[in-house]
């Protein structure tokens, strides 16, 4: 698919697109007569998506990344650049919940990496595209309520701890980032939402909880009913991808309602972009110096 020549047909990226919401997503968009650029790791479950929208008559390609890794980011982004120099949507849908305290190679914990960091990085290095094209950044988030709070010290400290708690900061700094970015580059005509697209039990979200966890989740959520099907879950990715929304907008389920507090202080969105931004920085610097170095 080579969508640099297509001018008439409108473009999605949807990270974490080869299973779940991010697959489920992909198809919806495919059906509103979006072409797909579907990112992953597994080039399997990748090339299953893209026949699946291809057997429905949509277009679609896989592009394999590793959203832990901070120079895979960085790559990603230019490979997105030369096949995509207009996206419409961008979908940061890549996330999870880890159990286990690990770091990414860049020493970041991998809750943060996935959750914050791969979104905004990647944001960042598509803005030309996205401007492009008067684009859309639905940055997907989780059932955030009032009181959450969270640190920069718990998301980028040395002490920084995996776990459910971890997610839900990760995801309320996304959401912080979110109206950041929409104070930021609105004016450029990329208009910026977050979305929590509910619970969802047929997904691989925290594929490292204790089985028995595993289990009773689903069940518990169904039977309060607050559980979603991947099917509503990708209409409400749909009706933001292609209805009047609100900017810097929190849609819970789909329908809006007022961000957190927190997540409008200033003092903490500051402390996030900083460290964000920094690291972008710093990403970049390598890249640069790497590819200027002689070879042997």
């Amino acid at each position: 698919m080579n969508t640099a020549t297509k001018t008439a047909r409108k473009l999605a990226i949807v990270t974490g697109a080869t299973s779940g919401l991010g697959e489920a997503a992909s198809l919806a968009l495919a059906r509103q007569g979006f072409d797909i650029i579907a990112v992953g790791r597994d080039a399997a479950r990748g090339a299953s998506v893209i026949d699946r929208v291809r057997a429905e008559g949509g277009h679609a390609e896989f592009v394999a990344a590793d959203l832990f890794s901070r120079a895979d980011v960085a790559r990603l982004v230019s490979v997105l650049l030369d096949k995509a120099p207009r996206v419409d949507v961008l979908v940061n849908n890549a996330g999870g919940s880890f159990v286990r305290d690990e770091r990414t190679v860049d020493g970041v914990e991998r809750t943060v990496a996935l959750n914050l960091e791969a979104a905004w990085s990647l944001t960042e290095g598509l803005l030309p595209a996205l401007e492009a094209a008067n684009g859309r950044v639905i940055n997907v988030v989780t059932g955030l309520q009032n009181f959450m709070k969270a640190s920069p010290e718990q998301l980028f400290g040395p002490s920084a701890s995996a776990g459910n708690g971890q997610y839900i900061r990760a995801k309320l700094a996304l959401l912080s980032v979110t109206l950041e970015q929409q104070r930021r580059y609105g004016g450029r005509g990329v208009s910026f939402v977050a979305l929590h697209p509910g619970i969802i039990p047929e997904t691989r979200f925290g594929s490292e909880m204790p089985a028995i966890l595993r289990k009773i989740g689903p069940f518990i959520a169904r039977l309060f009913r607050i559980a979603s099907t991947p099917e509503q879950a990708a209409a409400r990715y749909v009706k933001l991808a292609t209805e009047a929304i609100e900017p810097a907008g929190f849609y819970y389920e789909g329908k809006l309602r007022p961000a957190p507090k927190f997540a409008k202080d200033p003092v903490f969105s500051a402390a996030v972009w900083g460290a964000l931004d920094q690291a972008h920085t710093k990403t970049l610097a390598q890249r640069t110096s790497a590819s200027a170095a002689p070879s042997a």
